[in-house]
């Protein structure tokens, strides 16, 4: 069984790269999180479209809060922790969902989506 303190603790520390990958447009750091396998279709291109898109509507992140925690899921035989914070932009707050997971000792994201 996973303890949600570092379940919480791993999450922010993902958030907090993800985050500077998206300020940065650093495809490299933003992926670096992933198992490849959840990788597929997701290119170099498409990453710098969305973040285009992402900054366009937001501004740069200013900042971040915890905000809550969802229900745990199962997929792909993973048992998923799903996290909210409230994403802090330049141009108006957005919810950020943040799922990771933990396989043969080592954490992953599975999603990162900024509503």
């Amino acid at each position: 069984m996973t303890d949600s303190s570092e379940v919480l603790v791993i999450a922010e520390k993902y958030l907090k790269e993800m985050l500077e990958a998206d300020d940065t447009e650093n495809f490299d750091l933003y992926t670096k999180r992933y198992e490849e396998k959840y990788l597929v279709n997701f290119s170099r291109e498409r990453f710098s479209d969305d973040i285009k898109g992402m900054h366009e509507r937001n501004g740069m992140n200013t900042g971040y809060e915890f905000l809550c925690t969802l229900r745990n899921f199962s997929f792909d035989g993973l048992d998923i922790f799903r996290l909210v914070w409230k994403g802090i932009y330049e141009k108006r707050d957005a919810v950020i969902e943040f799922d990771v997971y933990k396989k043969n000792g080592n954490w992953y994201v599975i999603q990162s989506a900024v509503h």
